[in-house]
C-alpha cells in the first residue's frame, strides 16, 4: 500500500477521487474495472454516497422482481445490485441472470468503457448535498473502514475540499450531468422520491421498459417507503451491522432538511457561497427542506 497516494491512512487518492484504503483496491483494480463485460441489458445505479442509494436499490429490486417474478431471489439488496468496486476483479457476484443491477459510486470517466459504447442504461440519484454533508458526517462516525471525524466543524470543511470518500461532490454531481448526453442516463433526485415516491416509480418503470400493473407500482412503492426499509434485513444492511463493519445501524431519518439541526448559521452561508461558485452554470435545482 505505500505506492498508494496517501490523503490519510484511510484514504487514497486516484485520479481526483478518494477510495478506502481498508478495502484493499489498488489503482490498478480500478482500471480494470473499465474493462467489465457489459451487457447490453444491464443497469447501473449510480450515486455520490450518501445520497439515496440504497433506497434506489431497493426500488430497483423490486421492479425488477414484478417484471421477472421467475428471478425473484431470497437475497439481499446488496447481493442483488452488487457494487462495481467491491471484491475481487473478477468478483463472481457480477455473473448473475440478466438484466443484471449494479451499484457504484464511480464517477463517469471510470465506468466501464460498454457502458457508454453500448448505451447502457444509468440511473443517477442527486440529493442537496447539505444533507448529503451530514448523512455522510454520520457514516464516516460508523463505518469502521473510515477514521471517525474529530468535529462535525472538522468535517464541514474536508466536505467543501473535496477531501472525504469519492472526493467532491460538486464534481461528482457535475461531471455526470455533463456526461449526459453520452449516456443514457436517468436522473433522478431524492427530493422529488420524498414528495411522490409513486411518481418517480413509474418514470424509472419507463425508463427501464419495465410495463408494471398499477397493482404491482403500489407494491414497490409500499416496500420502499422508508419506515419499511428499515426494518427489513434485505434492506438495511442489517448484516453489516450484526459483522461489526458498522457500529450503528445506517439507516437513519431518510428526510430532506436534517442539515439544519447541524449547520450553523456562518456555515450555511458559507456552503450557499461554495454552491453557487460551484454549480450556479448548472440548471439543478435540489429539495433542501420538506416540512415534516
Amino acid at each position: 500500500m505505500d505506492s498508494l497516494d496517501l490523503l490519510n491512512p484511510y484514504l487514497f487518492r486516484y485520479k481526483k477521487r478518494n477510495f478506502v484504503v481498508q478495502e484493499g483496491l489498488q489503482p490498478k483494480d480500478l482500471d480494470a474495472l473499465q474493462h467489465v463485460e457489459i451487457r447490453p441489458t444491464d443497469v447501473f445505479l449510480t450515486t455520490y454516497p450518501k445520497s439515496g442509494t440504497a433506497w434506489m436499490q431497493q426500488i430497483l429490486v423490486q421492479i425488477m422482481d414484478a417484471a421477472h417474478p421467475d428471478q425473484v431471489e431470497d437475497a439481499t439488496n446488496r447481493v442483488r445490485v452488487p457494487w462495481l468496486e467491491a471484491g475481487p476483479p473478477d468478483n463472481p457476484l457480477r455473473e448473475r441472470p440478466d438484466p443484471r443491477l449494479f451499484g457504484t459510486h464511480l464517477p463517469p470517466d471510470m465506468l466501464p468503457h460498454g457502458v457508454r459504447a453500448k448505451r447502457i442504461k444509468v440511473v443517477y440519484v442527486m440529493r442537496n448535498p447539505k444533507d448529503v454533508l451530514v448523512s455522510l458526517y454520520h457514516f464516516y462516525c460508523s463505518w469502521k473502514m473510515l477514521e471517525a471525524p474529530k468535529s462535525f466543524e472538522d468535517f464541514f470543511q474536508q466536505f467543501l475540499d473535496g477531501d472525504v470518500y469519492m472526493g467532491s461532490w460538486f464534481d461528482h454531481v457535475r461531471e455526470y450531468y455533463t456526461a449526459r448526453d453520452q449516456m443514457d442516463v436517468l436522473f433522478l433526485k431524492y427530493g422529488d422520491m420524498l414528495k411522490d415516491l409513486r411518481g418517480e416509480v413509474v418514470k424509472l418503470c419507463a425508463f427501464l421498459g419495465k410495463n408494471l400493473t398499477d397493482e404491482a407500482i403500489d407494491q414497490v412503492v409500499e416496500t420502499s417507503i422508508f419506515k419499511n426499509m428499515k426494518t427489513n434485513p434485505k434492506a438495511n444492511f442489517k448484516d453489516l451491522v450484526d459483522t461489526h463493519r458498522y457500529k450503528k445501524k445506517t439507516m437513519r431519518k431518510g428526510i430532506a432538511g436534517d442539515w439544519k439541526n447541524f449547520f450553523t448559521v456562518a456555515q450555511n452561508e458559507r456552503f450557499d457561497q461554495v454552491f453557487k461558485e460551484k454549480m450556479s452554470d448548472l440548471p439543478l435545482t435540489f429539495t433542501w427542506e420538506i416540512k415534516q
